[in-house]
């Protein structure tokens, strides 16, 4: 006989109360069957609505599509429980990337994915196993029925389980696979905010190697398809473009389009591509995007670094929309604002954000007037921009911790109000001394404090080599005031570090910082500063940009064929600073992981020469890699000597033309050499 007892009603998020529950164990419920509800006409849609209505958290709320729903019956107990099953979420993020879908697999994929959108086994019901027992038996009656209803048999069943509520326990127990999570969205979520609660996401195979299928990764011809297999371009022809026109340019870091693209249809579908309306750079750097917050996604902590470049374009007097780029007369160009990421030690993941524009000659000469404009219309909003896709990318890689890292130009008040609203990290190096009180201001108070220890960090010189500073760290918890004193003041954290006895002819570091972050100790004041030198790694990429990429260089008639051509030198500059760090890093890794086959083998017979043939089985590290191509830039090795990334980008050139080289020697019958 069944047990009976009181206790309070648990479950599925109906009504809570006293109530009797009866415990069974599932042999004791004799025969359990599943029983078909075929649309609102049937005669037992009404016990469906009303089981659900009274006992699930979600009730019966509308189902989207094609559905199929169930009840549950005991020839002992009778009506213990109701399902549905209906059309799959449109779009997924851990479940599209666990099956590998591009877009267009998972448009036609999508109808063979059903959703469990309801599962309800009434709370007063206590029996071990029975849900998970209840779910075996729907599973295997899934496919015939949903089949007979929509001429299609479904492979794969996917559902939902609210974070918080439940732990997905009996899909567990039923071999159920945990994919993830989602992130908060819902269908109705056009504005991405995020605002619904997460849910765990778990799938069941209904033809066994379904996720197998996606879990084994894709074989890419190189990093350039495997960077741009997202791109959000309107046909394959402009997809294959950009790919072939970043191979060149990678090959070709220091080299003019004409030469880079070196053969006569390459370069007038280059010039074609930089001069098309209907192509956005923003959906250019999208699939580098997307591949950048992967690889952050390997890491605790990420910087996202932001600053300000100008691109002076003074001689290219034919192109158009340039502005104004100082006082001085005839100093045209643009400037660019970019946010790229990096580890905390320094390595590039890739670039964020990019924000381009031209100064207004007429704007630029009434500071007055820029005084009265709100923040939007100012310059200095592109901070505020920057922090802005930080906080995407927190939203997306949530596993990670977003730091917004700038320069004295990013202390702005708004910035520190946005960070708060937007609950995301930041750190700056200080310009203005603000106010924490009436008469006191916040570095005042700092330098009252007693220096709490030294640490020792690498910075460049005035011979632009490195050396080591010994800084000394000062810290205090402050609250900021409003400039104008009409909101609550903002709660930070100000960072003194100090050079003590810097070299002669050196001007001693002086680095005040603020950040959001909880600085509670000599080691947290001492990791934000570390995080600082970090900042200076955007400089570095600016000069690649610039030195390497020649992108102030290029003349392209208007300022918009200059804005899709940057952000590809941006990604090429990106790759190369990549690699020579990487491989300063990660220096055993394997280097097949950065290159092609064709590649490495190239580089072993350099290595090699002679003994290539009784070598040609052993692997290349990637430092072995970045130390030959270095070395065929012009890198001497020397104790101490690490490649920068100018021998690295000459080294790259050569290596293309070596390849070149090989092909062409392949493709020559043996019986035509002299």
């Amino acid at each position: 006989m069944p047990k009976v007892s009181q206790s309070e009603e648990i479950g599925h998020g109906g009504n809570t109360g006293e109530r009797r529950y009866r415990e069974y164990e599932l042999r004791e419920l004799r025969e359990i069957g599943l029983v078909l509800v075929r649309g609102k006409n049937d005669l037992n849609y009404s016990i469906w609505k009303e089981m659900l209505e009274e006992y699930h958290y979600l009730y019966s709320a509308k189902l989207y599509g094609q559905q199929i729903k169930y009840l549950v019956k005991s020839s002992e107990v009778g009506w213990i429980g109701a399902m549905s099953f209906s059309s799959s979420a449109w779009r997924v993020k851990v479940r599209d990337e666990r099956l590998g879908w591009d877009e267009e697999e998972r448009k036609s994929g999508l109808r063979k994915v059903v959703s469990n959108s309801r599962f309800l086994i009434v709370p007063w019901l206590r029996v071990k196993n029975l849900a998970s027992h209840v779910m075996s038996k729907a599973l295997k009656r899934l496919p015939g029925d949903w089949e007979e209803a929509y001429k299609t048999t479904p492979v794969l069943v996917e559902t939902y389980v609210e974070k918080g509520r439940y732990e997905g326990t009996c899909y567990k127990a039923s071999n159920w696979e945990y994919l993830g999570e989602t992130q908060g969205r819902g269908r109705n979520d056009r504005y991405h905010q995020n605002k619904l609660s997460r849910k765990y996401v778990f799938a069941y195979e209904l033809e066994a190697g379904i996720l197998e299928a996606g879990r084994q990764e894709r074989e890419y011809e190189d990093w350039v398809e495997e960077e741009f297999q997202d791109v959000r371009l309107p046909n394959l022809a402009k997809k294959k473009r950009v790919m072939s026109i970043v191979r060149d340019f990678f090959a070709s870091p220091a080299l003019p389009i004409p030469m880079a693209c070196n053969t006569g249809a390459k370069l007038k579908g280059a010039y074609r591509f930089f001069g098309d309306e209907g192509v956005n750079p923003a959906d250019i750097l999208h699939a580098h995007r997307k591949q950048t917050l992967k690889r952050a996604e390997e890491y605790k902590v990420v910087l996202s670094v932001n600053d300000t470049t100008s691109m002076n374009l003074s001689n290219h007097e034919a192109t158009e929309g340039l502005g104004c780029l100082s006082t001085k007369q005839g100093e045209d160009g643009y400037f660019l604002h970019d946010t790229v990421v990096f580890t905390t030690t320094g390595i590039p993941l890739g670039v964020l954000d990019a924000q381009t524009w031209a100064r207004d000659p007429e704007e630029h000469w009434r500071k007055a007037k820029r005084k009265q404009k709100p923040i939007e219309e100012k310059e200095s909003y592109k901070w505020l921009r920057s922090l802005q896709a930080t906080a995407g990318a927190m939203k997306e890689a949530s596993g990670v911790q977003w730091v917004s890292v700038g320069d004295r130009e990013a202390d702005i008040y708004e910035l520190f109000e946005l960070a708060s609203q937007q609950e995301v990290s930041f750190l700056v190096r200080s310009f203005h001394n603000r106010r924490v009180c009436e008469d006191t201001k916040v570095w005042e108070v700092v330098d009252r404090e007693t220096p709490v220890g030294r640490m020792r960090v690498f910075v460049k010189g005035k011979d632009k080599r490195e050396r080591e500073a010994e800084l000394e760290i000062q810290f205090r918890e402050v609250r900021i005031r409003h400039p104008k004193r009409e909101k609550e003041d903002i709660r930070l954290w100000a960072i003194r570090a100090k050079e003590v006895s810097p070299p002669k002819g050196e001007e001693g570091l002086d680095w005040k910082l603020l950040t959001n972050r909880e600085v509670r100790d000599f080691d947290q004041a001492c990791e934000k500063v570390q995080w600082y030198t970090v900042r200076f790694r955007i400089e570095v990429f600016h000069k690649i940009l610039k030195s390497g990429r020649r992108s102030e260089d290029r003349r392209l008639g208007s300022l918009d064929r200059l804005e899709r051509c940057l952000t590809i030198d941006m990604i090429t500059a990106w790759r190369l600073m990549y690699l020579t760090m990487q491989g300063r890093e990660t220096p055993e890794v394997a280097s097949d992981l950065f290159f092609s086959g064709q590649e490495i083998e190239v580089l072993k017979l350099i290595k090699y020469r002679g003994e290539y043939a009784a070598n040609k089985g052993k692997s290349l590290s990637l430092r072995e890699a970045i130390l030959i191509i270095a070395t065929l830039g012009g890198f001497i090795k020397g104790k101490g000597r690490e490649p920068g990334v100018e021998v690295m980008w000459r080294g790259i050139r050569r290596l293309a033309d070596i390849l070149i080289g090989v092909s062409l020697t392949m493709s020559i019958p043996q019986s035509d050499y002299g």
